[in-house]
């Protein structure tokens, strides 16, 4: 019966764990026809499975040898260093006694009893196999979009989708409507001049800060938003001339990411390139994008404080600032030896 409820519900287990099951005894007794009723009642087909004496071939293709008596506990073979024995004790509905009532419905509990203890062990299976992948399983083939449409069309266009996806514990979820903000590839650059040690920022005004109880120009990296078909390191060149006049002379990644995945499409490219800060001042942006950019320039080791007291609270300038204050010799030491990033 366990290896014929482990056969049945291995069927909707989900794709990252894969379960086979062999059942045998330290004796061979036939199949048992009481068994193969009441798991037939329970819509389980055990007629076919075969009564098999415990041998070294089943034992070294095994994962886990599970014993469901005290006596096969006690007498099971000695098992490599490596397989996992875990015992489950039942009572033996083949002993039972009484009516022929009385006996299928004592088969009828030891077979609901196993179901549930295969359920249990099939459940902590996927959760260690989901701890030891870390939960990386899925891919976009685990996705089902049933219907995507052009929702509000403004400054940052909305789709409306219907979508179902694979759940961790096997199975799809119910249809879920969202929201998804639809952006171009967004570019970011921390400049630096190595030489004297200082960072130019920018400073400009922000909407999604008007619920907040701060001032709402805030104080950034630059950055700009990719054209169709425009390389990342060629807005980093574009922007910085734009926004803070200054002219890029080489440009090291430091990452791209996910801006805010719950509700945006929006990917961030980071990066950070060298410049003559003394070129850099003065209010800037593009008068139809109705930008207002004020340049700021500071120490390295200010713009860190800054991250470190709030003054600069946003993802894009606190990751670039964090990463320039852990990798400065580096930058330092590849830009004094000409370094040249092949992207340029």
């Amino acid at each position: 019966m366990a290896e014929g409820w482990v056969r049945s519900l291995a069927a909707e287990l989900p794709k990252y764990l894969s379960v086979e099951a062999e059942s045998a005894g330290l004796e061979a007794h036939g199949l048992n026809p009481k068994a193969v009723k009441v798991m037939a009642g329970l819509d389980v087909d055990i007629s076919a499975q075969q009564s098999k004496i415990i041998s070294d071939v089943l034992i070294e293709a095994a994962d886990i040898v599970i014993s469901v008596c005290s006596h096969a506990d006690q007498h099971c073979p000695v098992l490599p260093g490596e397989k996992r024995k875990l015992y489950l004790p039942f009572d033996d509905p083949a002993l039972a006694q009484g009516t022929e009532a009385e006996i299928m419905g004592e088969f009828q509990r030891i077979c609901l009893q196993i179901k549930e203890a295969m359920i249990d062990l099939l459940n902590t299976l996927k959760a260690t196999r989901l701890s030891e992948l870390r939960g990386d399983v899925f891919d976009q083939q685990d996705v089902e979009v049933l219907s995507r449409i052009p929702g509000h069309q403004g400054f940052i266009p909305v789709d409306v989708l219907q979508l179902k996806h694979r759940l961790f514990a096997g199975g799809w979820s119910e249809d879920i409507r969202r929201e998804l903000a639809v952006r171009d590839q967004a570019v970011g650059v921390l400049l630096y001049d190595p030489d004297t040690d200082e960072v130019v920022l920018v400073r400009q005004f922000r909407t999604g800060i008007l619920t907040h109880n701060q001032s709402p120009w805030l104080l950034e990296i630059v950055a700009g938003m990719a054209g169709t078909g425009e390389a990342p390191a060629d807005v980093v060149k574009r922007e910085a001339k734009e926004e803070a006049n200054c002219d890029v002379s080489e440009l090291i990644p430091i990452c791209e990411y996910f801006n805010s995945p719950g509700w945006s499409d929006e990917k961030v490219s980071l990066f950070c390139a060298r410049i003559d800060a003394g070129s850099a001042g003065g209010i800037h942006g593009l008068d139809e994008e109705h930008e207002d950019i004020l340049v700021v320039t500071m120490a390295l080791d200010e713009a860190v404080k800054a991250v470190e007291t709030g003054g600069i609270n946003n993802a894009m300038a606190i990751i670039a600032v964090q990463w320039l204050r852990l990798n400065r010799d580096v930058v330092k030491k590849q830009w004094n030896n000409a370094y040249q990033c092949p992207a340029l």
